[in-house]
């Protein structure tokens, strides 16, 4: 059974172990206090969970070791670790945060004050911090005039997610499919809101620190390198994949 207010936070880890801590202790420090974290680690290979196990006793943390077969297609892998996290969650509403992220210590109070005042709403993107390192943070410049592509939804990065519970369940039966290798999660769930639901909310609130990584997935897609244009053809197809299929 749910509990009322009660906040799902889920953390999805690939050999991150270095970033954990500053991950876990972020949500520790949150001004919320009525939340639990779902870890899912999807088979580490740098000792991650041992990590995750030193805030076994600083909060309400459940870890999951994925004990099925890696696809080793990350945007596969990706999809299968958040909705395999979701099924343990007990909260009303679910937030997303990869393990080399972190929150502002008010995000949590600042979501659920959100989703409280704003009942109908199904899904919220705050903003994020772009990090690079302590000294070199910058804002996310995110602006929602029409573009030269009207119909593209734009989102913030997939740590920014918030969204309730069972509306999270109702996407990944329309999303869940394993074609197009290179269409993250975020992107699936934004065209799911805005095309279908209509419900794709961006809260102009810097709640998200979002880390970049150089070895990680998103420097494979760099702005217009041949990785980038490979991934935005087979955005176009998801795009009329999924609009033909609903």
């Amino acid at each position: 059974m749910k509990k009322k207010n009660l906040v799902s936070v889920l953390v999805v880890n690939y050999n991150k172990k270095k970033y954990i801590s500053r991950c876990l202790r972020s949500l520790e420090l949150q001004t919320y206090k009525n939340f639990e974290v779902i870890f899912f680690d999807d088979k580490s290979l740098d000792g991650s969970i041992y990590e995750v196990k030193k805030f076994f006793n600083k909060l309400n943390i459940r870890l999951i070791v994925n004990n099925k077969k890696k696809r080793k297609i990350f945007a596969f892998d990706q999809l299968n670790s958040y909705s395999s996290a979701a099924s343990y969650a007990k909260g009303d509403i679910i937030i997303f945060l990869d393990s080399d992220d972190f929150f502002d210590k008010k995000k949590i109070k600042y979501i659920i004050s959100y989703f409280n005042r704003n009942k109908k709403n199904q899904i919220i993107f705050d903003l994020p911090k772009i990090f690079f390192s302590k000294k070199d943070i910058k804002l996310y410049k995110f602006s929602q005039r029409i573009s030269l592509a009207p119909m593209w939804p734009k989102f913030p990065p997939q740590s920014c997610i918030s969204i309730k519970a069972n509306f999270f369940k109702k996407i990944l039966k329309g999303i869940y499919c394993y074609k197009f290798p290179n269409i993250a999660l975020d992107f699936r769930i934004a065209v799911y809101s805005f095309f279908i639901s209509k419900d794709l909310n961006i809260i102009n609130n810097y709640l998200t620190y979002y880390f970049q990584d150089k070895l990680g997935e998103s420097k494979k897609f760099s702005f217009l390198s041949r990785n980038w244009w490979i991934r935005r053809l087979e955005a176009h197809k998801y795009l009329k994949y999924f609009l033909k299929k609903k």
